[in-house]
């Protein structure tokens, strides 16, 4: 609906002057993408003098609006999806003014699109007693005291009803109906024809930032406008009838699969639809009038947002989760015990089972340990095309079916269960309790994790836990730089996703290290506790809106753990950047202290970082919205604990408090006698000899070396070529007077510490000190020495004890392949030992030949190790950067042998392990020409072996991509890793493969992670070489049905930008002539050139112009894509993005004008003419015809004198005049001479003259 008056732009207001108090939505779900509604909202004015609503809108058409049932003055309505295209005539270099047009949508905060304009018969006048209207107990009277509270039931009344309470003015009600064509921002349809095997649902997704619900619906679309909800959705009743809505859905379709298909059975089509919503379900309706379509309507008493109200449409299976808990965890509940339903498609209800097999443990373990949860009842429904893999509203979560896995199929059920866990946990943090401003978001996010990661550790173990918080720690040190702080950052999530991930990554890490400290001064962990708090508190209503701010979350931290934290939020979540420690130590015997001396060098660093691939888009968008990093910290500041484990092995902690750029300390030394740090290694040798033999005394059988004390025997020092230490290095251990140090051995830093400590002092802080982190931090620093045997029977030793951690396993294998090679001290001992592992742990041995064995996974933990082996070899390269032939044989041979026969467990991704391993092995492979004259027998044999070999490997990997089209392994796992794989070797010179071999496998109807595989593998540097795939990728990049697809698209296609802006490093390098360099000006020029695009966004961006801003093809393609009909705010984002790093912005308005074209007249006979225009362009000017001028007079000779005897005429008067002549006056002067008018053709001149 809209006025009479020309739209003028909604320009966003100050903060709204009227609050929200419940909303009641009504839809009309139709599968041919059309939703139609009606929405009643109920607001509080906050003053009288307000005289306009302003309310979120897009992608919809107002058919009427009422306030108070009285139509309003004017509505103006600014729908930015109406202006989503130029005029005919524009280019790609004309983005900027697209861009502009849906600038205020596409923001941190969107402004508002509808201004409703109050009737001047409805007034606002002040109210004595609030009135609040709700559902379930009609009108309520606010008057004061008296209320008694009590249970959860009362909690859950007060809460609801705590921000509607304050009613100052008569409420006012707005109802707007509306319609909506070609939905496809916030609710998807996945649909298809019959016999396509797609079953028909809908679903609503969510977007980071704000303005996710009001594509749907008209509402006030902000995180902190939060009231209660009555949803009622009418959809098709059974699977059938959403398929003839679907049917008739008159869109281009992308399927090149033409056979007719078969008719789906009858009992497919009278399958009832499903329908899950946020709150309480109340009531669900057949209409009557239309048998084909029913009501369901759903009622929410909590205060929520409106982008947090979700809902799903589809013939769902459901599974109780609740049947998973025992009768005794239900009595220990009680009547906290939270109702969980798992929701699938038809077929997949075992996979969703195994999938949401903890689930129940996690929501428990958040009621036992914090608060009950929010809802009474949780749903978790599994859907397909949806782009995130959660995506998390209230009292449901929307995930993935890709996420789904069966029972034999273990690689992923780790991570899997992460993410289920976290849309938990969000529904107490995230949901009920939200960040009061955007840059509080980093306390939201970083607590839900923090929970996340506490369930973890009951289910998987503490191990796991720190080697997961150590992991993230570490990515956090490499991603921080040049960023903004997260508490910036929380603002800035509509920029880039990688933003939130960062988010993701660095807040419960930031609220880890701060329990730690907190834990240092009062003696136990308290930041559950301290969320605990937070939780109760907006539970009860004592949060107000349930906003949680950082002020807040500071202050009831000092307050529980008694300790001053703003100079830890300074650096840490204020601040940026993460703290680069280089430690020296000395033993001072005279003064018995052990100096040291710390230094911070982050802010010494000076080199600039080269831009990076995969984060390129983030850095380019970050310069479009003028981003900027926050300072470089030079001094971060806190206690730091190092332990010193002395000669007697007691180890000692010291508390050093960390304040300058530069600390010199001074630690005591607690050992008197060295002496017994020998007793104890001779001991551990005798014992070691006595446990052989099988004896030995009990007392003496500590053993000093808990760990890593594997293949001791002589006989396996032999066969494991085991290098021991030398006598220097005996004796120089022995004179140590300590045995390690350890900095930050609490783990209350994010941070990046080299220790300068010699090799066995990290030798003896792997093999003793138990600690997890303290292994891994060895075993890296044992890393970066030289290749040795020494150093590779130490990691062997690592690898092959069963009781160190499996990630220190693992970490142990990949550090091996440094000594694997065949030069300097190491001649390929770490190869031998790393096939001597594999051949002892997972083959037969026993006939001299290592046989693999038939696969068993049963033992995870060694299943990892087996791939991680495996990925370890394929790395190996000899001197000359190469793969060895006995590791290319060794992979091919575990492939092509490869048995599952006997395995409870799904062999797939082992296998696409072996593929990708051998694949990259198989590349770093020497370049060998032969002229026609070389007679070189050996380099023939050696390049017959080769390709032969090659040639073997692309047969099996065909073997398996054709084995995945009998009998699908998971996912398509075969077929995505062949095609990867295949891609590759093309890429490298091995094998040939058209376009038209990836591309047949793009086409809707196949598995959409097998057609993101082949898009990923056409969308290369070479794809702007080829027009048509050009044009069909970015085609499908904004015109395929699943936005998960779409989005993976773009992101693959601004990875293929980003290296060819950044582009390759050159080895070209100066001329040196007798000691002398010849600087060559261009070539220095070239350099620096070069250099600029690798380390900054302006260079990159000015040689990605200069190499593809003439390509016609790519700019005519991606104007195209951009003016897609049906494309969404989100697509159109990113690819005005792309043609922002392309093209500069040119401020023009092409018009076309037709050409004039030659005449053609024909005498039709009785005087007509037919005229008729040809097609020949006229293309000189052609003078303008001018009339022939009139005849004129000829001149006549002037009169001759007249003479006597001339003729005389005499004329008579009438009767009735004068008889006497009067005499005739002399004749006036002649008027001015006027220009006569030229006749034209077709033009009539009319000659008037005036009489008398």
């Amino acid at each position: 609906m809209e006025s009479s008056e020309p739209q003028q732009p909604v320009i966003g207001p100050p903060p709204p002057s009227f609050t929200v108090a419940h909303q009641k939505v009504e839809l009309d779900i139709n599968f041919n993408q059309e939703v139609s509604g009606r929405t009643e909202i109920t607001i509080y004015p906050d003053s009288q003098e307000l005289k306009e609503i302003r309310l979120h809108g897009r992608q919809c058409n107002i058919k009427k609006v009422l306030v108070n049932n009285v139509p309003p003055s004017s509505v103006r309505h600014e729908d930015p999806c109406d202006q989503l295209t130029l005029h005919s005539n524009g280019t790609a270099n004309q983005h900027h003014l697209l861009a502009e047009k849906i600038s205020r949508s596409v923001g941190a905060d969107p402004d508002p699109d509808i201004a409703i304009t109050l009737p001047k018969k409805v007034r606002i006048s002040p109210v004595d007693v609030a009135e609040v209207h709700t559902l379930a107990t009609g009108s309520i009277k606010i008057q004061g005291a008296g209320a008694q509270t009590g249970g959860p039931l009362a909690i859950e009344a007060t809460q609801a009803l705590s921000d509607t309470t304050v009613a100052k003015f008569t409420p006012l009600t707005v109802i707007i109906e509306f319609e909506s064509c070609h939905v496809r921002e916030t609710l998807q349809f996945v649909s298809g024809k019959r016999g396509s095997g797609r079953w028909p649902h809908a679903y609503t997704r969510k977007r980071l930032g704000s303005g996710g619900a009001s594509s749907l619906f008209p509402c006030v679309d902000s995180i902190n406008s939060r009231c209660t909800w009555d949803v009622s959705l009418q959809c098709p009743r059974t699977v059938g009838d959403a398929v003839n809505q679907a049917g008739s859905l008159d869109l281009s379709q992308l399927s090149l699969d033409l056979t007719p298909k078969e008719t789906p059975r009858q009992g497919y089509e009278s399958k009832e639809m499903v329908v899950i919503c946020s709150g309480e379900l109340t009531d669900e309706i057949v209409d009557k009038n239309h048998p084909s379509q029913k009501t369901v309507s759903f009622s929410c008493s909590q205060q929520l947002a409106p982008e947090q109200i979700g809902f799903a449409i589809g013939p769902f299976e459901r599974v109780n989760l609740s049947e998973l808990r025992d009768a005794q965890e239900v009595e220990e509940l009680g009547r906290n015990a939270v109702d969980m339903l798992a929701y699938c498609l038809p077929g997949r209800a075992e996979e969703t089972k195994n999938a949401c097999l903890p689930l129940t443990k996690a929501m428990d373990f958040v009621v036992h340990k914090y608060i009950s949860c929010p809802f009474r009842s949780y749903s978790i429904v599994f859907v397909e095309d949806i782009p995130s893999d959660t995506s998390i509203f209230a009292g449901v979560t929307m995930c993935s079916t890709r996420i789904l896995y069966p029972e034999d199929v273990i690689d992923p059920a780790q991570e899997v269960t992460r993410q289920l866990v976290h849309a938990i946990v969000s529904q107490w943090v995230g949901i009920n309790v939200i960040a009061e401003e955007p840059r509080d978001n980093w306390v939201v996010i970083g607590a839900a994790y923090f929970i996340t990661n506490l369930f973890m550790r009951e289910l998987c173990g503490n191990n796991e836990y720190r080697f997961h918080i150590k992991q993230q720690a570490d990515r956090v040190c490499e991603l921080d730089h040049d960023r903004p702080s997260i508490y910036e950052m929380g603002a800035l999530l509509h920029v880039d996703p990688a933003e939130y991930e960062f988010l993701t990554i660095k807040a419960p890490v930031v609220l880890f290290i701060l329990d730690r400290r907190i834990a240092k001064e009062s003696g136990a962990s308290k930041m559950p506790g301290i969320l605990a708090k937070i939780l109760t508190r907006a539970r009860t209503g004592d949060l107000a809106n349930n906003a949680l701010s950082t002020d807040l979350f500071q202050k009831t931290t000092e307050r529980m753990g008694h300790i001053k934290i703003d100079e830890f939020l300074a650096q840490w979540v204020k601040g940026a950047g993460c703290p680069r420690f280089q430690a020296a130590q000395r033993f001072n015997k005279k003064k018995l202290v052990v100096e040291m001396h710390i230094r911070q060098i982050q802010g010494n660093i000076t080199t600039d970082r080269e831009l990076d691939i995969d984060s390129f888009m983030r850095d380019a968008r970050e310069d479009f919205q003028t981003v900027y990093a926050a300072p470089a910290q030079p001094v971060f500041t806190g206690d730091m604990t190092i332990r010193i484990h002395e000669a007697d092995g007691t180890p000692y902690e010291h508390i050093v408090h960390i304040k300058d750029a530069n600390t010199q300390i001074e630690i005591p030394y607690n050992t008197k006698y060295k002496r017994l740090k020998r007793s104890k290694k001779q001991r551990a040798r005798a014992s070691t000899k006595a446990a052989a033999e099988g004896g030995g005394d009990e007392e003496n059988d500590s053993l000093v070396y808990c760990l890593g004390d594997v293949l001791q025997g002589e006989e396996d020092i032999a066969n494991w070529r085991i290098t021991e230490w030398s006598a220097e290095d005996e004796e120089r251990m022995n004179a140590e007077s300590y045995e390690w140090i350890r900095l930050d051995a609490d783990f209350e830093w994010i941070c990046k510490i080299n220790l300068q400590m010699p090799g066995y002092m990290f030798t003896s802080q792997l093999q003793q000190d138990r600690d997890v982190i303290a292994q891994l931090e060895a075993v890296r620093q044992i890393s970066n020495y030289q290749a040795s045997p020494l150093i590779s029977s130490i990691f062997i030793r690592t690898l092959m004890d069963r009781r160190y951690f499996h990630g220190v396993r693992s970490l142990a294998a990949q550090s091996l392949v440094k000594h694997a090679t065949d030069g300097g001290e190491a001649k390929s001992i770490g190869l031998f030992h790393l096939k001597k592992a594999f051949e002892e742990l997972y083959c037969i041995t026993d006939q001299g030949s290592a046989m693999t064995r038939p696969n068993d996974f049963s033992d995870q933990l060694s299943y990892l190790l087996q791939c991680e082996i495996i990925e370890a070899i394929a790395r190996v390269r000899d001197s000359r950067g190469h793969t060895p032939k006995e590791v290319k044989e060794f992979l091919l041979d575990k492939l092509k042998f490869n048995d599952n026969s006997a395995n409870d467990y799904s062999d797939a991704h082992y296998v696409a392990r072996l593929m990708k391993s051998l694949t990259e092995a198989i590349i770093a492979r020497p370049q060998h020409q032969l002229d026609a004259g070389d007679m070189d027998l050996d380099l023939e044999d050696e390049m017959h072996e080769l390709k032969q070999l090659e040639h073997q490997f692309l047969e099996e990997i065909d073997r398996y991509r054709r084995m995945d089209e009998w009998t699908s392994s998971f996912q398509n796992l075969y077929s995505r890793t062949a095609l990867e794989c295949q891609s590759r070797l093309a890429a490298a010179g091995i094998g040939r493969f058209s376009p038209l071999h990836f591309l047949q496998y793009t086409r809707p109807g196949n598995y959409d992670m097998l057609r993101e595989t082949a898009y990923n593998v056409l969308v290369t540097p070479s794809i702007f070489e080829d027009p048509a795939i050009l044009r069909y990728v970015l085609y499908c990049m904004v015109a395929d049905s699943s936005p998960w697809l779409r989005q993976s698209l773009q992101r693959a296609f601004g990875k293929v930008l980003a290296k060819r802006a950044i582009g390759h490093k050159s080895s070209s390098s100066q001329p040196v002539v007798a000691g002398l360099v010849i600087e060559d000006t261009a070539a220095a020029d070239t350099r620096q050139q070069e250099l600029a695009r690798r380390q900054t966004m302006e260079g990159a961006m000015a040689a990605l112009k200069k190499e593809l801003g003439d390509n016609q093809a790519l700019k005519s393609a991606l104007w195209t894509a951009v003016c897609y009909d049906h494309i969404t705010l989100e697509d159109l984002q990113t690819l005005l993005d792309f043609c922002r790093l392309l093209y500069e912005p040119i401020n023009e308005m092409k018009v076309s004008l037709r050409l004039p074209r030659y005449w053609r007249v024909e005498n039709m006979g009785k005087g007509q003419l037919k005229f008729s225009e040809t097609r020949k362009v006229r293309s000189k000017a052609v003078p303008k015809w001018q009339p022939p001028l009139p005849p004129t007079r000829p001149e006549l000779p002037p009169p001759r004198p007249s003479n006597a005897g001339g003729l005389k005429l005499t004329f008579k008067m009438g009767a009735n005049q004068s008889s006497h002549a009067t005499p005739t006056p002399p004749p006036p002067a002649p008027p001015p001479t006027l220009p006569t008018p030229t006749a034209g053709p077709g033009r009539v001149v009319l000659k008037f003259s005036k009489k008398g």
